[in-house]
């Protein structure tokens, strides 16, 4: 078997607007992404979400002609010349679509073959920034009665009211319910750092994500030490599974955030990777991203606890590509299914509607 065409479909599609924290533009009302495919001379095609900037012309470079069943071969192709281009905005999403085309290779889904240690994994509901505290308390309730038992904020990266916030919500949702707190970096005194991890512990969060500038490991590894929730961090950072081990030699995680359609992750096979490398030391691999290639990744790693689901369920996922990603069931589970690869349908008819551009 050999690659014989690389494509990428650009898309456009109408859905809501949403912000993340201060300091961050806000997202319109149209969504954009992006659909890998990778063809055979069999036949078979292999599907990834795509998120990128990489060349197309790069990419063709190093898969036209390749046997994409070799899967590592290419992995350490496309890793060992990230110096000198942009091939780490696409190595994540080459490395799944060749695990989607194996996958319908060996007739089974991609989690299995990558380990299954599970079939379905408990989900939290990852908020976007909403306008109050009322606010997030309605929406809290609508995600408890779907079945959440886990929800993650994203909130203003104000600390006393970003700190009310975590306060009110614990105070609705009870002490059975795990909660965590995503800063995206936003706190880079030490001292608010620490003051609004206090506040944290003192609601019995579960952890306590990107509370600073994600390059400044010296500061992550004192806050660490200082605090007992555990730091969640190395999501934003590039270097995959070596950039995860530096982390952690440096104190600087008690959690690695990975996910394999991250920039500069890897992919599955970079994933792996790190979620090996935290299984040694002992720590959680969390996987970032609500997308059906995290999801499948959660189920095959022994150290994932949770599966990210942003809501709205449906906010980043186009209409015309279809997955397990947005089921959840009345118990807070997620699963990614039994259909070969990731298991995605598309649909050709809306796709040729919502694409703006195809490259290759």
């Amino acid at each position: 078997m050999k690659i014989t065409e690389v494509k990428i479909h650009r898309i456009e599609w109408e859905r809501g607007a949403y912000h993340w924290r201060d300091g961050i533009m806000p997202q319109g009302a149209k969504g954009s992404s992006g659909l890998l495919r990778i063809q055979t001379d069999d036949g078979v095609e292999g599907l990834s979400p795509y998120r990128g900037g990489a060349s197309i012309e790069e990419i063709k470079y190093k898969l036209i002609g390749t046997d994409p069943l070799d899967r590592e071969r290419i992995w350490q192709d496309f890793w060992l010349n990230l110096r000198t281009s942009r091939l780490g905005e696409a190595i994540g999403s080459v490395d799944v679509a060749l695990w989607d085309l194996y996958g319908k290779v060996c007739n089974q889904p991609v989690y299995r073959l990558l380990g299954g240690v599970r079939n379905k994994i408990p989900a939290y509901a990852s908020t976007t920034t909403l306008d109050s505290i009322d606010e997030y308390l309605r929406e809290a309730e609508g995600y408890l009665a779907r079945g959440y038992r886990a929800i993650k904020l994203h909130a203003w990266g104000r600390l006393e009211q970003d700190a009310e916030l975590c306060r009110a919500l614990r105070k609705a949702v009870g002490g059975k319910v795990t909660l965590m707190y995503d800063a995206s970096s936003m706190f880079n005194r030490y001292e608010d750092a620490l003051w609004f991890g206090r506040r944290l512990e003192e609601q019995n969060f579960f952890w306590y994500e990107e509370p600073m500038d994600h390059y400044n490991m010296t500061a992550l590894a004192r806050l660490a030490k200082e605090l007992d929730i555990p730091l969640a961090t190395a999501e934003a950072t590039h270097g995959g599974p070596f950039d995860a081990l530096t982390h952690i030699l440096a104190g600087a995680a008690d959690i690695i955030h990975t996910g394999p359609l991250d920039a500069y992750k890897g992919g599955f096979t970079g994933i792996m990777k790190t979620a090996h490398i935290c299984e040694g030391f002992g720590i959680m691999c969390a996987m970032h991203g609500g997308s059906i290639a995290s999801l499948h990744a959660a189920c095959a790693i022994h150290n994932c606890r949770y599966f990210e689901r942003l809501v709205p369920e449906t906010l980043l996922s186009p209409p015309g590509i279809k997955s397990a990603e947005t089921e959840i069931d009345d118990q807070g589970f997620a699963s990614p299914g039994g259909k070969p690869g990731l298991g995605l349908e598309i649909d050709w008819d809306w796709m040729e509607g919502h694409t703006v551009g195809i490259e290759g």
